[in-house]
């Protein structure tokens, strides 16, 4: 018996690089689950155009049309969000691999499992991490999108937690996700002077923001842009992006030990069969969720959406990609954190959680 896994995917709009990945993920997912277990699975999607209507669309044809097994999420907070409207109104399990935003799971949906960290913990180890290189840091500057329920939850996260470790905020705006020209955003980030700076916004923002703060010779601690974590980053700025940290929600480098599954390096083995020289985190989270699926039907043998959500709920078990554990009531996933990069001379080195580091934090504008 062959089961039919679904999902949307950005292979064109502002989402297209990360889109094109997660499917090329569950793509190798469903090839090597196929060739090493008693399951086969087949994989079909959709172009959702980076579009919140379209993606509904495409949600919606999967679930009633295509009558897929298992359904998987698209990549992004926006189109996820999307999508799981759909998916609760046909009582459908989305197994949410590509949206981090914590809105998700304020809505009441019984038909999620999160595969990812949560946004508002995306950089929960970067005030310890500054304070561990930096003792003498106490201020931060957040910078984000003015729209999107992520750049808000990921800020939110840096707020709650920086009083209980001896920061203030400095200076909070916003920008709009249009913007092109920084040139009043940089002035603000020069002119609070912060220890640490936050750049959350669409991939094409931080990337351009960050440009305009190195080329300007800002005097700056230490700079978060949260694209920072994907190769894309490096690809578009070259040695500009030496120092800039990001959030990561899996390295290989990081060689986690997994309860179930191949381990990290057969993975990428396996990734590299798609064409990919880089493998980025957007690519393994959707393998994860792949492996998350396969290791609740071993406990249902079947695809009942009840069936499966009770199993996700009762298991905590480790992959390649980290720990899978979700609180019971939302199916936010609470049992794994992210990692923090830095791009070192050309190279993406973790730098959190200590454990994992591979280099010290290193501050080229201070």
């Amino acid at each position: 018996m062959t089961l039919i896994v679904g999902m949307p995917a950005s292979l064109t709009g502002q989402f297209h690089v990360q889109g094109r990945q997660a499917l090329a993920g569950l793509q190798a997912w469903a090839r090597d689950a196929t060739d090493n277990s008693s399951e086969s699975f087949k994989v079909i999607y959709y172009d959702d155009a980076s579009d919140r209507s379209v993606v509904q669309n495409v949600t919606r044809h999967l679930i009633v049309n295509d009558r897929v097994d298992i359904l998987v999420g698209p990549y992004s907070s926006m189109l996820t969000s999307a999508a799981a409207v759909v998916a609760e109104e046909y009582c459908k399990l989305l197994w949410n691999q590509g949206g981090a935003s914590d809105s998700i799971y304020q809505q009441g949906y019984s038909s999620i499992v999160g595969i990812l960290t949560p946004a508002n913990r995306y950089l929960i180890g970067l005030l310890p991490l500054v304070r561990k290189t930096n003792p003498l840091a106490t201020t931060v500057t957040l910078v984000r999108a003015s729209t999107g329920e992520f750049p808000k939850a990921v800020c939110s996260g840096i707020v709650g937690s920086s009083s209980e470790l001896g920061f203030s905020i400095a200076l909070e705006t916003e920008f709009e996700g249009s913007a092109v020209d920084f040139t009043r955003i940089l002035a603000d980030i020069k002119a609070s002077q912060a220890d640490v700076v936050v750049i959350v916004g669409r991939i094409k923002n931080d990337v351009q923001l960050a440009r305009e703060i190195a080329e300007s010779n800002a005097r700056v601690g230490a700079i978060v842009a949260v694209a920072a974590g994907i190769q894309g980053f490096q690809d578009s700025l070259g040695p500009l992006a030496n120092g800039f940290i990001g959030p990561s929600q899996w390295e290989p480098g990081a060689a986690l030990v997994p309860d179930f599954g191949p381990t990290s390096q057969e993975v990428v083995k396996s990734l590299r069969n798609s064409d990919y020289r880089n493998i980025d985190y957007p690519m393994a989270q959707a393998y994860a969720a792949g492996l998350i699926v396969q290791r609740c039907l071993m406990e249902t043998e079947s695809a009942d959406t009840r069936s499966l959500r009770e199993a996700a709920a009762n298991l905590h078990f480790s992959t390649f990609y980290g720990d899978f554990h979700i609180d019971r009531e939302t199916g936010r996933q609470i049992g794994r954190e992210t990692l923090l990069v830095q791009w070192q001379e050309g190279q993406k080195i973790i730098v959190w959680p200590q454990e994992s580091a591979q280099r010290s934090l290193i501050y080229p504008w201070a």
